[in-house]
């Protein structure tokens, strides 16, 4: 399995930073490299707003790492997912389940 891990995936980290008008200023940090394998697990489109959304669900498996956690996302290539969970099964690696971000 720790031979599939053949892509270069970043963990990103939410941070905000006042703006200066009482707002926030959201920005995405690198906290940990890591190797991955990005596998698809479906696909499907929603009507919301009068406009079609595509949601596409995808599994990524990376060694074991207390970088990974719901609130963060993973970035590969140009491609930026949702971490929505995070797998624990007690082996060397750790799977989440992520929505592609637009």
């Amino acid at each position: 399995m720790i031979g599939e891990l053949n892509q270069r995936a970043r963990i990103l980290a939410r941070a905000t930073e006042p703006d200066g008008a009482g707002g926030v200023v959201e920005s995405w940090n690198t906290v940990a490299t890591v190797w991955a394998k990005l596998e698809s697990l479906s696909g499907a489109e929603e009507f919301v707003a009068q406009a079609i959304r595509t949601r596409a669900r995808y599994r990524v498996t990376v060694r074991r790492n207390a970088a990974f956690e719901p609130a963060r996302r993973v970035a590969i290539g140009a491609r930026t997912f949702r971490i929505l969970d995070v797998l624990d099964d007690a082996s060397p690696t750790l799977t989440l389940l992520c929505e592609e971000l637009p």
